[in-house]
């Protein structure tokens, strides 16, 4: 073993944050995340042989006692009995439990051109984006297959890890920076607006559309899309059943299906025009 299969209740929390992090972080911040995991001792490829790590492996990793959690500290001095070790139960792993328990019937309609945003929670939970009916993405030049949830099209899954209404409405829907929501800027991306500097710093890559499209884009949004939410505890764990249940096209990350690949990629192109 490169690193170590046992750490302390804080090196845990520690590294699901980190894990948290580097999953939204772009290559260059991915390297530092990965060095940090490193020097607490965590080998994700070559101890546990799991490759892009995701929350759910390093939860499973946990449950399956693969990874033990150590009551106190570790020092070099330190010799470890069983009844330092925190005990958990044999029980099913996140993967192995039955897809039924991500209850879709849970989601919440929510119209963002008429409803307040006030009866979203301030809470953690998954959102589905769907079109209206007789609404269409911009064309591309490319067809994509769909699925359908409750009769609309859907487009897009997605978390909010602290809040539905300020993440799945209000960056989203709201904004007047696509830069901190990847659907306004796939979307604004298909509609070909130009994209501009989003801070102070013109060089460091990020950016964002002109006020005037960030508008035009927040009025087409509002007018064509419905939004489902479900309020939960664990957003992470649904994210990959939803990705792969729902195919949404404007998926990037973590959208693993060769189903409207080729769409994916020229999204892609498009995102990165400068």
């Amino acid at each position: 073993m490169k690193g170590k299969n046992i750490f302390t209740k804080s090196e845990i929390a520690e590294l699901r944050s980190l894990i948290q992090k580097r999953i939204r972080a772009n290559r260059s911040e991915q390297k530092s995340i990965r060095n940090k995991m490193r020097t607490i001792g965590f080998y994700g490829k070559d101890d546990f042989n799991v490759i892009d790590m995701q929350p759910i492996d390093f939860e499973n990793l946990i449950l399956s006692g693969r990874i033990k959690i150590l009551n106190g500290s570790i020092t070099k001095e330190t010799k470890f009995k069983s009844e330092d070790i925190i005990p958990f139960k044999k029980i099913k792993t996140i993967s192995e439990k039955n897809s039924s328990e991500i209850d879709l019937k849970k989601f919440i309609r929510f119209n963002p051109l008429l409803d307040s945003d006030k009866i979203i929670p301030n809470a953690p939970g998954n959102y589905i984006i769907c079109l209206n009916t007789n609404s269409y993405l911009p064309e591309i030049g490319l067809t994509c297959e769909t699925n359908t949830f409750n009769k609309l099209v859907v487009i897009y899954t997605g978390i909010a890890s602290r809040s539905l209404r300020t993440r799945d409405f209000r960056q989203h829907f709201c904004g007047n920076n696509a830069g901190r929501s990847t659907l306004r800027k796939s979307i604004g991306a298909m509609f070909k607006y130009k994209q501009v500097p989003r801070d102070k710093d013109p060089n460091n890559g990020k950016t964002k559309f002109s006020e005037s499209d960030e508008v035009k884009l927040s009025e087409w949004m509002k007018k064509n899309l419905t939004l489902f939410y479900q309020q939960n505890d664990c957003p992470d764990s649904y994210e990959e059943f939803l990705i792969a249940k729902l195919n949404p096209p404007l998926n990037l990350d973590k959208n693993k299906t060769t189903v409207n690949q080729t769409f994916r990629k020229e999204l892609s192109r498009l995102r990165n025009i400068k």
